[in-house]
């Protein structure tokens, strides 16, 4: 098999980033049938506990979609990675294209684990303790996560042989997401995180179904080295 079919098949690969976004659309709205209002950062201790009382019974599917959806954020990473290296466009924007899809999957991760925890325990029945968690799980997936994930796309965008108009969005989408890193430094910063979540999951859509259907260019030349004598 040749190079370039080795790469055209490499490219279905990447489809993993839409997967990441239908699981974790797919785990939000089993956690909605609960009819359990989603409460904000800043809701009372007694809020907080009867939501998560409230949609337990559908927690821990959620979740087990949630950690799905990070698993495969891991893999899309780490082929869209492999494929900047493989098209000689590569440098340090694959190894952010890494680094940050990998912190963006490990945050949704823990930050779902936390929400595990508290759908799976009794800690759901003492107040301080089920704020505590929701904390925990709000910030890691939410802000930190996004703006991980805001930092994949900057790179990706940067690095990738792609439209202008779509390269542009994405560094645009990715910047935004970025800035939901200092929600909790400046509290209003927090709308960062919807708009880069919601736009950021529509841009990698479009981004893997475009890397998937056309062809992929070919892999950058290597120099042979001279046979040591």
């Amino acid at each position: 098999m040749t190079a370039n079919q080795d790469a055209r098949r490499g490219n279905w690969g990447v489809l993993t980033g839409s997967l990441f976004v239908v699981l974790w659309f797919a785990g939000t709205i089993v956690q909605g049938m609960s009819g359990a209002g989603f409460p904000r950062p800043t809701d009372d201790m007694a809020t907080v506990a009867g939501y998560i009382r409230d949609g337990a019974d559908r927690m821990g599917q959620s979740a087990g979609l949630q950690i799905l959806s990070a698993f495969a954020l891991l893999c899309f990473a780490g082929i869209l990675a492999a494929y900047l290296r493989r098209t000689g466009r590569g440098g340090a924007a694959a190894e952010l294209v890494q680094g940050a899809g990998v912190a963006s999957a490990v945050t949704l991760m823990v930050g779902t684990a936390a929400t595990v925890a508290l759908g799976t325990t009794d800690l759901v029945n003492d107040d301080a303790s089920a704020q505590l968690l929701y904390q925990m799980s709000f910030w890691l997936a939410g802000p930190i996560h996004i703006a991980a994930l805001g930092a994949m796309m900057l790179a990706a965008a940067y690095g990738l042989a792609i439209p202008a108009w779509l390269r542009i969005s994405g560094m645009v989408i990715g910047a935004i997401g970025v800035v939901a890193a200092a929600s909790p430094i400046v509290s209003t910063l927090v709308v960062a995180t919807p708009i880069g979540r919601f736009a950021g999951f529509l841009w990698i859509i479009v981004l893997t179904v475009l890397l998937a259907v056309r062809r992929a260019p070919a892999a950058a030349p290597t120099v042979e080295q001279p046979a040591q004598v």
